[in-house]
């Protein structure tokens, strides 16, 4: 591995998938990605490193081929369940993805032995994608000891409905961003919010030269329950893959309550794309604080 270097893809595996795994190296390599990859670096090898002793370098997807869902394969699936965009599984021979462990929008990868290119051609467009959406890349020791340490989620209640919490989020941030863009005119400024069946579009303008637009939508990059959030003009339609973050109603269990995990590329500036959970209440704060914050950096 090459110091301060920066991948498409780090690669895990088995012994009985090793050799699979070097045609798609070298066939993604040969289309221009760059590839972490190393023989020892199994599943095991991953497994039972602690972070420290990992590699640090950033990387879009991390790629674990399975062919069994043993412990590493289990947590790894898990974390896709649960959101997490960087791990890409890449299933091996006729293993199908067990119920509890598949997330329902989410078309995982397969590997076939006679057109391996066909694997490289669908790594090369989910790059591609993740660019364009302005995904960051991430720590790959970090992806990796964040999906061991991932455990099942306790049973959401059999009326918990992500839409109808999605249609709850998106009632509630349209109810606040109307009652608070009156504020902006101490400022000098104008914010209008326009309430669409799929799509609330805030706008913050000076002197008629628009100043900042968050559009807040229904569905989008993170599947269809989510809601999606994309900052400046776009010429986009509800479930656009462009997105600044996005987030997912989920149960909590310690509340009692559900709460949004939200991936936050940089609506709320961080550009860190780590999950953090918001609830209802403290993500309009959070959406209302960084509103404030572009407005002020305005000089006119």
């Amino acid at each position: 591995m090459k110091e301060n270097a920066v991948y498409d893809v780090a690669v895990s595996f088995t012994e009985q998938s090793r050799s699979a795994v070097g045609e798609v190296v070298e066939t993604s390599r040969q289309r221009g990605l760059t590839v972490l990859h190393g023989p020892d670096q199994t599943h095991e090898w991953w497994g039972h490193k602690d972070r420290g002793d990992l590699p640090a370098a950033p990387v879009r997807f991390f790629l674990p081929f399975l062919s069994t869902v043993d412990d590493f394969g289990a947590a790894m699936l898990r974390a896709v369940k649960n959101g997490d965009e960087h791990v890409l599984p890449v299933l091996v021979g006729d293993l199908t993805v067990p119920a509890e462990l598949r997330h329902p929008h989410v078309n995982y990868l397969r590997f076939d032995p006679e057109r391996p290119d066909l694997l490289t051609d669908a790594l090369a467009a989910r790059v591609e994608a993740a660019e364009s959406a302005g995904a960051e890349q991430a720590s790959v020791a970090e992806v990796v000891t964040g999906a061991r340490r991932l455990t099942n989620s306790p049973a959401a209640p059999a009326t918990f409905s992500r839409y109808a919490e999605q249609e709850a989020t998106l009632r509630y941030l349209g109810d606040q961003l109307t009652a608070a863009m009156p504020a902006l005119e101490r400022s000098g400024f104008v914010g209008t919010v326009h309430r669409g069946d799929s799509r609330i579009s805030v706008r913050v303008e000076q002197g008629g030269d628009t100043v900042y637009a968050l559009d807040i939508q229904r569905g989008g990059i993170g599947g269809d329950e989510t809601v999606n959030f994309v900052v400046g003009r776009h010429q986009t339609d509800a479930g656009s893959v462009c997105s600044n973050g996005w987030a997912r109603p989920v149960y909590s269990a310690e509340t009692d309550a559900t709460v949004l995990e939200l991936h936050d590329f940089s609506v709320l500036g961080r550009s860190t794309g780590e999950p953090r959970v918001y609830r209802r209440e403290d993500l309009f704060a959070a959406l209302w604080q960084r509103i404030n914050t572009e407005v002020a950096a305005v000089v006119r």
